[in-house]
C-alpha cells in the first residue's frame, strides 16, 4: 500500500507538471519528500520500500533531428557576417516581431499604428505590447527591446536594414514600459518591416552587439528557445519554451539541428532516420542520389539571397570608375559559380552586367603600386572560393591580387573605412522593398557607420533614399535607380544566387505531404509533430 500510494502521489505531480508546461510564469518546482529512516511500529520488519524515481514517470520529451548546413558564425541575425538560411530560420523560432511580412504578431503587439504627429515630427508609430509577452526569464518584453535595436543598428557597422532604422528620430516608452511611440525624420511606408527580431535588451545592453550572440540566444520569446550549441558536434538543440504565452505553442519539445558536411552524410542520415528532414547546400550529385531514397521526397528552393562582390570606392581603395569597371569586365559569373560551388548542377549563377570589354590599363596601374586586396570571411565557404578564384583569374592577366581573410565584422568596421581591401565578397540579400533599395542610397555621415560595402555616396542620396522609403518611388522605379547607380558606378558585380535543397524523410509530420509545402523549412517548425510509424 506503502509504495501504491507512493506511486499515485508522483503520478499526480506529473501530472501538474503536464498541464503547466505550456504556460507562462516561474517553471515549476517540485520537492522532494523527506524519506524516513526511522523503523516501523510492526513488530515484523519489511524491506524498506522502493521509491520510483519522479524522472523515471516523467513523459519522454518527443525530439526530431533535421539536417542543416553547418553555423558558420553567431546568430544575430542583424549583421551581414550572419546572413544565412540557418540563422534567419533560427531567428524567427526564437526571436519576436513586431510583424511577420504586413500581418502584425498579435502574440507580441496588441496594437500597431500610424498616429497623428506633431509639424516637427514627419510620422509617428505607435506600438502596445501584449501584456503576457515575456521572455524565456520572466522579463516583460518593453520599449527598452525596440529602443536598443534602433541604437545599436544604427551605430553599428555591417548590419542589415539600416536604412529604415535611420530614418528614425526617436523611440519613447510609456505605460509601465508597454508602449513604444516612434517618431521619423522622413516617412517610411513599409515601416511594418521595422523591429522584426527583437533582442533581450536587459542581457546585452552591455555587451558588443557584434559578437552578443556568437555562441547562443540568451532568453527566447518565441515557441523555441536556444538550448545549447555544440560546435565541435555540430549540433545546435532547440527546446520548446515552455513560458510562451502565446496561441499554439509548439508542439515537438525538441529540435536537433544537425550539420551536414556533404551529400554522403546527407543520404546516410536520412536513410536511417537520424534526421527526418533536411534543407542544405547542394553539390553536384545530390538530387541524383537522394532520387534513388523512395521514402525520400526532395525539392529545389531558391531564395532571393545572393553572393557579389562589392567594390570600395574609397580613396586608397579603387576610386575611380574605370578602375573598378575593368577589375568587373573580368569576372565570369557562371566560371565563378561552378568554381566556388565545386558544382554544375542546381546552380543559379548571377548575371554580370560588365561583361563586355573594356581597358584595363587603369586597374594595371593601379596593382602596380600595390595588390588588389580582396577580403573575404573565410567562414563562408562558397565566398572564400569565390575569393580565390577572383584572385587567380586576376593573376591570369598579370593584374597583382592577394586575398584577404577576415570575420566580416572586422572587414566593415576596420578594413574597409581605413582603405585595407579593395573589394568584399560577401551573401546580400538582394530584397527588392524600399528598405533595401534605400540602401543604395544612404551614406555614412560622422558618428555612423557606413551602410554598404562599396562606401559611395551618390548624388542627392539622402533624397533618393528619402522617396523610394516613402513611396514617391514604387518597388519598380527604385529598382531601375539602384540598376542605374550600379551601371554607372559598378558598385557591385552578382555572383550567385542561392539554390538550397529540401529533403523530406521519415519522422515528421508537418505542413503537408507534398515537398513544396515544407518551402518555408524550419520556420514551419512549430506545426510539426513526431511521427513514429
Amino acid at each position: 500500500m506503502y509504495r501504491f500510494s507512493k506511486l499515485l502521489a508522483a503520478l499526480a505531480a506529473v501530472s501538474v507538471l503536464s498541464a503547466c508546461q505550456a504556460n507562462p510564469g516561474p517553471p515549476p518546482v517540485v520537492e522532494a519528500e523527506e524519506q524516513s529512516t526511522s523503523p516501523t511500529k510492526s513488530t515484523t520488519e519489511s524491506p524498506t520500500p522502493e521509491v520510483v524515481p519522479e524522472e523515471d514517470l516523467l513523459p519522454e520529451r518527443s525530439t526530431v533531428a533535421i539536417g542543416v548546413d553547418p553555423l558558420q558564425g553567431g546568430l544575430n541575425p542583424h549583421l551581414s557576417a550572419n546572413n544565412s538560411e540557418l540563422v534567419s530560420q533560427i531567428a524567427e523560432l526564437v526571436l519576436p516581431s513586431a510583424f511577420h511580412g504586413e500581418e502584425m504578431d498579435t502574440d507580441v503587439l496588441e496594437s500597431a499604428e500610424e498616429i497623428e504627429a506633431p509639424g516637427s515630427i514627419a510620422m509617428r508609430v505607435r506600438y502596445t505590447i501584449a501584456s503576457p509577452a515575456q521572455w524565456s526569464d520572466g522579463t516583460p518584453i518593453s520599449g527598452t527591446d525596440f529602443n536598443y535595436l534602433w541604437s545599436q543598428i544604427i551605430r553599428t557597422p555591417g548590419v542589415n536594414a539600416a536604412s529604415g532604422y535611420q530614418a528614425i528620430s526617436a523611440v519613447r516608452t510609456s505605460g509601465s514600459g508597454r508602449v513604444v511611440t516612434v517618431d521619423f525624420e522622413h516617412r517610411v511606408e513599409d515601416w511594418r518591416k521595422l523591429f522584426a527580431h527583437l533582442l533581450p535588451s536587459h542581457l546585452l545592453v552591455d555587451k558588443d552587439f557584434s559578437s552578443a550572440l556568437a555562441e547562443g540566444i540568451p532568453a527566447s520569446a518565441g515557441r523555441y528557445l536556444v538550448a545549447g550549441m555544440d560546435r565541435s558536434r555540430g549540433v545546435i538543440t532547440l527546446n520548446r519554451n515552455d513560458r510562451f504565452w502565446g496561441e499554439e505553442p509548439a508542439m515537438i519539445d525538441v529540435i536537433q539541428l544537425r550539420a551536414l558536411r556533404d551529400t554522403t552524410q546527407a543520404v546516410n542520415m536520412l536513410r536511417s532516420r537520424q534526421i527526418g528532414f533536411a534543407d542544405f547546400s547542394p553539390q553536384q550529385t545530390t538530387l541524383e542520389r537522394l532520387s534513388l531514397l523512395s521514402d525520400v521526397n526532395t525539392g529545389v528552393v531558391k531564395r532571393s539571397r545572393q553572393l557579389r562582390l562589392d567594390l570600395s570606392t574609397l580613396e586608397d581603395a579603387l576610386p575611380e570608375e574605370p578602375q573598378r569597371r575593368a577589375l568587373a569586365s573580368l569576372l565570369d559569373s557562371d566560371q565563378i559559380a561552378r568554381l566556388a560551388t565545386g558544382r554544375a548542377s542546381e546552380l543559379d549563377p548571377a548575371h554580370n552586367p560588365f561583361g563586355d570589354p573594356v581597358e584595363l590599363a587603369p586597374l594595371r596601374e593601379r596593382a602596380g603600386h600595390k595588390p588588389l586586396r580582396i577580403a573575404v570571411d573565410p567562414q563562408s565557404p562558397t565566398a572564400l572560393a569565390a575569393a580565390h578564384t577572383i584572385a587567380d583569374v586576376l593573376q591570369s592577366k598579370a593584374i597583382d591580387a592577394t586575398v584577404v581573410t577576415e570575420r566580416l565584422t572586422t572587414i566593415t568596421a576596420d578594413l574597409l573605412p581605413a582603405g585595407k581591401v579593395d573589394a568584399v565578397v560577401a551573401w546580400d540579400d538582394n530584397g527588392m522593398d524600399s528598405m533595401s533599395m534605400a540602401n543604395y542610397f544612404t551614406c555614412a555621415t560622422p558618428g555612423s557607420p557606413a551602410a554598404k560595402l562599396n562606401g559611395f555616396c551618390p548624388e542627392h542620396a539622402e533624397e533618393t533614399a528619402a522617396d523610394i522609403l516613402d513611396g514617391t518611388l514604387d518597388s519598380e522605379a527604385a529598382r531601375d535607380k539602384v540598376h542605374q547607380l550600379n551601371s554607372e558606378q559598378v558598385l557591385f558585380v552578382p555572383l550567385l544566387n542561392e539554390v538550397r535543397i529540401h529533403a523530406l524523410g521519415k519522422g515528421i509530420v508537418g505542413p503537408g505531404q507534398s515537398i513544396a509545402d515544407w518551402d518555408s523549412g524550419l520556420v514551419s517548425a512549430p506545426q510539426w509533430r513526431k511521427d513514429d510509424d
